[in-house]
């Protein structure tokens, strides 16, 4: 039987915090039983490292999104900055093609640039609220 299969998005400036949430739902939990095929995967080129001095290695890229059933972006650096297309694009597509894309806290800015919460509710950490709203009027 197969598992689903979750790809979590990593890339630079990470929030420790907010990309170990998903890392440890979706590991191993049980001795012996795989529930779910987890993947880390760089969402941009070049060093994945926390502002903490924390590093991700991961020979996994966005192509890992094509196949994934859960697609997980668990922050964003910066919700000024607009994501680069590749990253965008890929959410797209998988997204299009049935996947389960969750953005976690300020991941949410990552998915409403990509334009898949628009006409959708939506929530994000409560101090960027009014900021998203702005910056994102098709998203309720």
């Amino acid at each position: 039987m197969s598992v689903p299969s979750v790809a979590v998005v990593a890339f630079n400036h990470f929030s420790p915090f907010h990309f170990s949430v998903p890392c440890i739902v979706f590991d191993d939990v049980l001795p012996g039983q795989k529930l779910f095929d987890l993947k880390i995967c760089a969402g941009e080129p070049g060093e994945k490292r926390s502002r903490q001095g924390f590093s991700i290695d991961t020979s996994f890229g966005l192509e890992e999104l094509a196949q994934a059933d859960i697609v997980i972006v668990p922050y964003w650096r910066d919700p000024a900055e607009k994501p680069n297309q590749e990253l965008l694009d890929a959410l797209v597509a998988a997204h299009r093609r049935g996947a389960l894309v969750v953005g976690l806290c300020l991941g949410t800015y990552v998915l409403a640039y990509a334009g898949l919460l628009d006409g959708r509710k939506a929530g994000t950490h409560w101090e960027f609220e009014q900021d998203f709203v702005t910056r994102f009027p098709k998203v309720h």
